[in-house]
């Protein structure tokens, strides 16, 4: 499999998804799906070791260089769903892999839900379908939603001198400098001004609504592939409550993993990824994750 990715693009529902593909397209198709703001270079570390599967890593709408929604339009983690149902229709692929990263994993899992039997197993990297960490005033939350639509809409594109003051602001969301690095060649555009930034500004904003518990409860019950769920050990899930609330999870889903592994938020892309990769493959060929691997790396 060559580390090198060549370019994909789809057409459904009056928008464009661009991502990037490695490996032949009659192996055992793995869809990756990145985290806020991020892109499918994401994906650009891990996918090259996973040379038994074909690995798709898709630009988000709004992320990238897919389309943006359009201005009456949301970016909830449910919108995306029937498009990427329609992208994997147009792979041909009879089943898939799904893997996701932070809020990619949250699209993920409710895309797994809704491929049901054509989920072959889900995979979250420090993210889950929310499980209520936060008990939202539902109403100020709301008129918090529609105010920062509102202001974030107004703004005009961010356009950044160079791309070193790019890097340095993605430090603020926990990036590395060398992660930020990777994903510039689909954050950025170069203008007359200097960089513009790609991302739609509407996702900055916060979610008009919130999933419930409950809600979040009953996807992981309709999940009968195996799920795992995946931590850094300096990631955004440290805490007891944390790693209680997604251990929480095999309370429904009924092959459920759960494991933490060293490393920052973006563990997919810094630090020991051959062991992850060697637990994926692992992972998607038995539905068990085994952690010798890792005991070795160690």
């Amino acid at each position: 499999m060559t580390n090198q990715p060549t370019d994909v693009v789809f057409e459904t529902d009056g928008l464009t998804y661009r991502g990037l593909a490695w490996g032949d397209a009659g192996k055992p198709l793995v869809f990756a799906i990145h985290g806020w703001l991020d892109n499918a270079l994401s994906f650009a570390v891990l996918a090259p070791l996973l040379p038994n599967y074909r690995v798709i890593s898709i630009d988000l709408s709004g992320h990238g260089l897919s389309s943006h929604r359009s201005a009456d339009a949301n970016y909830h983690i449910w919108d995306d769903i029937p498009q990427l149902m329609a992208v994997i229709d147009q792979l041909g692929a009879s089943g898939a892999h799904i893997v996701g990263h932070s809020r990619g994993a949250a699209v993920a899992g409710m895309l797994a839900v809704a491929l049901n039997e054509r989920c072959l197993s889900l995979t979250m990297l420090d993210g889950m379908i929310s499980r209520s960490f936060e008990n939202d005033d539902g109403a100020e939350l709301f008129r918090t939603s529609l105010a920062e639509r509102t202001k974030y809409m107004a703004r005009p594109p961010r356009i950044f001198e160079s791309v070193e003051q790019f890097i340095d602001s993605r430090s603020r969301y926990g990036f590395t400098r060398e992660n930020a690095e990777v994903l510039v060649p689909r954050a950025l555009r170069q203008v007359d001004e200097g960089w513009l930034l790609l991302s739609d500004p509407k996702l900055f904003g916060s979610s008009t609504i919130k999933m419930s518990e409950e809600t979040s409860d009953s996807l992981y019950r309709a999940m009968n592939f195996p799920v795992a769920a995946i931590t850094g050990d300096t990631g955004f899930f440290t805490s007891d409550e944390a790693q209680q609330r997604i251990g929480g999870i095999a309370n429904f889903a009924p092959n459920f993993h759960q494991l933490t592994v060293p490393g920052p938020h973006h563990f997919h892309m810094e630090g020991d990824v051959e062991s992850l990769a060697g637990l994926l493959t692992r992972f998607f060929a038995t539905g068990e994750l085994v952690t010798d691997l890792l005991e070795q790396a160690s």
